[in-house]
């Protein structure tokens, strides 16, 4: 007599264990990947807001060194009761033959770059300081030459002192902050 056979194939506890450790092992893997991919994004999203704050700084630090004068009234420090830093800067350009200004402004996340020549109505080709005025009181009118996107991302700009001029960036990417401080002495000033 033949004893009974065991059935071949896997029971039911084997089949359900099998699948319990494949599933982890598939979560794992799964989860690393993710993870991989959010560290990768993360890393060039850093490397990005590194360069961009790099190349805005150089930008208006050599605007800044350059510039005969400052035409925004700048606060002596960034924590002046009443007198926040501006998130604009307008500077006499130090670079041009011709009597010019560089405005440096924020435009929702854009920094943008231009510039402007100040003259009277009735003599629209004579260059006049930003804060001449007529004979009769009335202010200079503003003509832009050219108005340029110079960096992206930009969440806030402050600008305060004299000289040195300090300069306070913050560009956000993301869950991605990158703060920037410099603090620059003019030439021609």
């Amino acid at each position: 007599m033949q004893a009974p056979s065991q059935p071949s194939g896997f029971t039911l506890f084997e089949t359900l264990i099998a699948i319990s450790v494949g599933a982890t092992l598939f979560g794992l893997v799964l989860g690393i990947y993710v993870l991989t991919l959010r560290t990768l994004s993360d890393n060039q999203d850093r490397s990005e807001l590194t360069g961009e704050s790099r190349s805005v700084m150089e930008r208006a630090a050599r605007d800044i060194r350059e510039t005969r004068r400052i035409a925004t009234a700048l606060p002596e420090t960034p924590d002046e009761p009443g007198n926040p830093p501006p998130s604009e800067l307008e500077l006499e350009d130090g670079h041009a033959a011709v009597l010019q200004y560089i405005r440096y402004y924020q435009d929702g996340t854009d920094l943008k770059r231009q510039i402007r020549q100040y003259s009277f109505p009735a003599e629209p080709e004579v260059l006049v300081p930003f804060d001449a005025e007529d004979d009769f009181g009335n202010p200079a009118t503003v003509s832009v030459v050219s108005d340029a996107v110079i960096g992206q991302f930009v969440e806030s700009i402050g600008y305060y002192g004299l000289n040195p001029v300090s300069v306070l960036l913050t560009l956000r990417k993301g869950s991605i902050t990158n703060v920037s401080r410099t603090s620059l002495y003019g030439r021609n000033r």
